[in-house]
């Protein structure tokens, strides 16, 4: 029998602090159940298949790809480009839009806001509230800076 997390929230976003041992504990145990999908700086692409490839061979549900793309702002442009030219940014979007497509309800975003710019902070903070509302998933800000806590769109635990 599995051991329930207490950290499993209804929709909505939330801020984690990565020093919180216990909470980013239950989050891996939940990565573990295979219950909730890392977003990472660095999206873990198959290297010699291109974008495209890449999202198709995720998309094993195959779920609705251009009707999620733009929950995530994404172009389909953006999925015609080489791996080498996709920017910070891109790369988290095509996690996140992997991760609505595969129909988890639980996505943990870990370490990725130092690489984006402030405007790209900006943008993705009330973009992740907006998709957990639109999708009913329960997003995990995983993040050693406070400052993060305190926006109107997380909630801090």
């Amino acid at each position: 029998m599995e051991k329930p997390t207490q950290l499993t929230k209804p929709i909505g976003f939330y801020y984690v602090s990565k020093d919180n041992e216990t909470k980013t504990s239950e989050l891996s145990l939940l990565l573990s159940q295979k219950k909730a999908i890392l977003i990472r700086a660095q999206w873990p692409s198959v290297p010699f298949l291109s974008v495209m490839d890449n999202v198709s061979l995720a998309n094993k549900k195959g779920g609705d790809l251009e009707g999620v793309l733009p929950y995530v702002q994404l172009p389909l442009s953006a999925l015609k480009k080489e791996r080498t030219e996709l920017g910070p940014f891109e790369e988290i979007k095509i996690q996140l839009l992997l991760a609505l497509l595969s129909e988890r309800e639980t996505l943990l975003i870990e370490n990725v806001l130092s690489t984006l710019t402030t405007e790209e902070v900006q943008i993705l903070l009330p973009l992740c509230q907006e998709i957990a509302e639109q999708f009913a998933v329960a997003i995990y800000l995983i993040h050693e800076d406070e400052c993060f806590a305190h926006t109107p769109y997380t909630t801090y635990l």
